[in-house]
């Protein structure tokens, strides 16, 4: 269950396993200025006590591009919308404004991760590529991993076009199509966070490990895109060991 907090969002059941899971509306602006901007936000680290960790950041491109964290720690990290790593030092950190949030979190290997799904990277395979990589980097096991979806923009404020409904028809089919998207008014609405759930489970996560937000960044106290367009902030998405 995504708790409300202070300033933020923290998922319970990632916390009861010694892992912070955040989400909160941390404007950080364009990701290629998180290095210069992460001051502003110093008093909502200081609340997520953070203490020496050291924050890891990608300039987001909505591709399926997963960077694992081991030894070597890059600036920043570019054409890369999500992480991975086994260090207790590093947090994992992603930005938003309606895109899902993926957390992840291998309970054995004890291995983080998140990943940024918007409806690109959701269509493209982001999320299987995490659970992929989660498994031939620390071999992991589907069924070890918990996993925390959302806060995102729901159906009901996601309308899109013919053509967006007509590209994921082509490449998953009817089947999938009826699940992931309904017709209101005439229009087509897709359902993002049923569509990454239903991807997680083809690749063994278990129902029971997916932690589901209810909330919405369109109708929320959220940054949303879809709502405010080009003055939309960011929110921001971080996961670390306590």
């Amino acid at each position: 269950m995504f708790i409300k907090k202070d300033k933020y969002y923290e998922i319970e059941e990632f916390d009861k396993l010694g892992i912070k899971a955040i989400y909160g509306t941390i404007n950080l602006g364009d990701s290629r200025e998180l290095k210069k901007s992460i001051s502003y936000e110093l008093e909502m680290i200081e609340k997520l006590g953070l203490g020496d960790k050291t924050i890891v950041y990608a300039n987001q491109t909505h591709s399926t591009n997963i960077a694992i964290i081991k030894d070597k720690i890059e600036e920043l990290y570019l054409d890369t919308d999500g992480f991975l790593t086994n260090r207790k030092d590093i947090v994992l950190f992603t930005q938003y404004a309606d895109c899902l949030p993926i957390y992840a979190y291998d309970k054995k290997n004890q291995v983080t991760g998140i990943c940024h799904a918007g409806w690109k990277g959701a269509f493209d395979g982001i999320q299987k590529n995490m659970i992929k990589n989660m498994i031939d980097e620390y071999d992991s096991n589907p069924k070890d991993i918990m996993i925390g979806l959302g806060i995102g923009i729901s159906t009901d404020n996601y309308e899109v076009g013919a053509e967006f409904f007509e590209s994921y028809y082509r490449k998953y089919g009817k089947n999938m199509t009826r699940k992931i998207f309904s017709i209101k008014d005439n229009k087509y609405h897709y359902d993002n966070i049923e569509f990454n759930r239903l991807m997680l489970l083809e690749v063994g996560i278990e129902e029971k490990n997916m932690i589901i937000s209810d909330r919405c960044t369109f109708r929320d106290e959220f940054h949303s895109y879809r709502r405010d367009g080009k003055r939309s902030g960011r929110n921001g998405a971080f996961i670390f060991f306590k």
